[in-house]
């Protein structure tokens, strides 16, 4: 079995994590902060499992069945041209990136008592623990983890692709960069300044995985990426300002002012940063900029594959928003996912946000068998 899992260590001395090479091979354990992120291969889950459990609280567990991998790997028709690897602060779930083989890179959110990976906190307990007004936040995660992703990487594939999170926004590009410029003699680790976040850099790394599924040609998909960089695009709708406020993003007087006159941004994340390109009143003056927004960048007579995000408010975006979409963009294919918790920890509960490509629907549809 290949075993992943973040221990909060309790009862364990160092020594006894060491001694996990007693149950298998292949293990890579990196500290962060109070967890212990581990991965390793063993015969017996069971006894590994119990082990873990021994020495301290297990946040996360997940396991994939080795052989079954094997036999997965030799029926497959296709395999990537490249592989494609992302920040978690784009909204791709676990899910997505299982099914289209995509690496997910964590960051860290702290709320409450609580801080974790961003991929193992609960989208539910972040957004009650906001509402009740205490603090939140995001981390990157060590140098160290990274550097580890990146080896990892190249280790299984002959070439990657890590479509990063704008450089405007975290240190992730440049940290990259210096990585590849001393361990990358032969030019396998490509490095894409995005400039996005949130959805768009969710949907970046979608359209580029399923594109490489469809050429033997890394360098296609390389030129598909950058081109797709251009032709994204996404808005993000605010809520309530306090939530900027308290992560810095807008000055407490601005906040206080604009909720009390109910006024709600709309933003677009830019490789320069997050822009604000309209003021709403209520979610019917959003869901109207939004439609302005896509008539102006596509056409409704056309294929393209739109993305919704929520926070708090799943039936709001699933049932009004998708359906006037649908409406007015009969043709497009619709995928929903929830807002990354980067992006929600710095917008806060009640935001939503929609990122389109205009990229044949086939391509992206959320039809699992497509998907596989």
């Amino acid at each position: 079995y290949c075993i992943d899992m973040v221990l909060r260590p309790e009862n364990g001395t160092e020594e006894e994590i060491k001694r996990l090479s007693e149950y298998g091979d292949s293990i890579v354990i990196v500290p962060e902060k109070d967890f212990l992120k581990i991965h390793l291969h063993a015969d017996d889950k069971d006894a590994v499992r119990e082990k873990m459990e021994s020495l301290g609280s297990l946040v996360k567990w997940s396991e994939e069945d080795l052989i079954s991998q094997v036999r997965n790997f030799q029926t497959r028709p296709k395999e990537q041209s490249i592989h494609v690897m992302t920040d978690a602060a784009g909204s791709v779930t676990r899910e997505d990136a299982a099914r289209l083989k995509i690496t997910l890179l964590d960051s860290y959110i702290t709320a409450g008592d609580q801080s974790l990976p961003e991929t193992c906190f609960l989208p539910q307990d972040l957004y009650r623990i906001m509402k009740q007004g205490e603090k939140a936040s995001t981390s990157q995660a060590s140098e160290f983890e990274r550097h580890q992703h990146y080896q990892s990487a190249l280790d299984q594939y002959d070439q990657v692709l890590y479509l990063c999170v704008g450089s405007f926004y975290t240190g992730n590009y440049d940290i990259a960069m210096e990585w590849k410029q001393k361990n990358d003699p032969k030019d396998r680790f490509t490095v894409i300044d995005t400039g996005a976040a949130s959805g768009r850099l969710g949907l970046l790394a979608i359209a580029t995985a399923m594109h490489a599924n469809q050429t033997d040609d890394p360098e296609e998909v390389k030129a598909f990426a950058k081109h797709a960089v251009d032709q994204c695009q996404e808005y993000l709708f605010v809520d309530c300002l306090k939530y900027l406020a308290r992560g810095g993003r807008t000055s407490k007087a601005s906040a206080f002012f604009g909720d009390m006159l109910h006024l709600k941004p709309v933003v677009t994340p830019t490789a320069q940063g997050a822009k604000k390109v309209a003021m709403a009143r209520n979610q019917e003056d959003q869901l109207k900029i939004l439609l302005e927004k896509l008539h102006a960048s596509l056409n409704p007579e056309s294929a393209a594959t739109i993305l919704l995000q929520y926070t708090d408010n799943p039936k709001w975006v699933s049932e009004t928003v998708q359906n006037r979409i649908k409406k007015e963009f009969p043709l497009s294919d619709i995928m929903i996912r929830p807002l990354s918790l980067t992006s929600g920890v710095h917008t806060g509960p009640g935001t939503w946000a929609v990122a389109f490509l205009p990229v044949s629907g086939d391509v992206l549809s959320d039809d699992p068998k497509i998907m596989n």
